[in-house]
């Protein structure tokens, strides 16, 4: 929790977000706005952090078509977000450590298309040519509050910052709502347990994306059926017309659209 209140990692959590463009919240602050006032500011919020009166704020609603589709996204206040990046940045070391498997290249560190790529051709190359390539539904969706909260305590058992984060959750629409700064750590974690059904598989998830390598298309098949099986048992299903089984150059996978 120390890692979350501190003023320093306040600061630092802010210059990350600050490094990304974001409208205001529902209390109108910008950016521009907060920096004026910056270190002020973060010493008020570590204070109430720390003495646990530290309240979320409202979130903006807004919602928009793009890509197809209708998207509804949930915009926190300067102040909300600097709070979900800094729990974030305190959870994530030990998630690396302990949750993620090393195959794993989205919505955290080792993100990255390229990493993935480099990682699919090595596999691609040692003779496993046929790929079930399997794109999870709404992964993000159907996930609720203390199903959340015990995705992060299975690895972190500090009950002040469970409490925190419990609180943070409650705050916004849903508990994975597209455009908080937990979601992208929290959708890892609902598939973490999928992840770890794919032992002794040549495997590669990229964010919510996985490929499994294979040496003929009768063991991807299996494969595709084996991590269908996986995802279902944990409310997830594969996306019609996003999955499939094919035989492809590493550059053709894991692209956007």
């Amino acid at each position: 929790m120390r890692q979350v209140t501190s003023e320093r990692a306040l600061k630092r959590a802010a210059r990350q977000c600050m490094g990304r463009t974001g409208a205001p919240g529902a209390d109108g602050m910008s950016w521009r706005a907060f920096r004026q006032d910056m270190p002020a500011r973060l010493n008020a919020l570590a204070a109430r952090l720390a003495d646990r009166s530290w309240r979320p704020s409202p979130t903006r609603l807004v919602a928009f078509h793009a890509w197809g589709k209708d998207y509804r996204v949930a915009v926190p206040t300067v102040e909300d977000r600097i709070v979900h990046r800094a729990l974030r940045n305190a959870v994530e070391p030990v998630l690396e450590r302990d949750a993620y498997p090393p195959w794993m290249f989205g919505w955290h560190r080792r993100a990255g298309r390229p990493l993935a790529i480099s990682a699919a051709a090595r596999h691609l190359d040692s003779g496993l040519p046929w790929v079930a390539d399997i794109d999870v539904a709404a992964a993000s969706r159907g996930v609720g509050l203390e199903d959340a909260v015990s995705s992060v305590a299975r690895f972190v058992h500090d009950g002040t910052l469970l409490a925190l984060l419990r609180r943070i959750l409650a705050a916004l629409p849903d508990p994975l709502a597209p455009g908080s700064g937990l979601n992208p750590m929290l959708t890892n974690l609902r598939m973490t347990p999928v992840d770890h059904q794919l032992t002794g598989l040549a495997a590669v998830r990229m964010t919510d994306n996985y490929t499994l390598f294979c040496p003929t298309p009768k063991a991807a098949d299996d494969a595709y059926q084996h991590l269908t099986r996986a995802l279902a048992a944990h409310g997830m299903s594969p996306a019609p017309g996003k999955s499939k089984i094919w035989r492809p150059n590493p550059e053709d996978l894991y692209a956007a659209g």
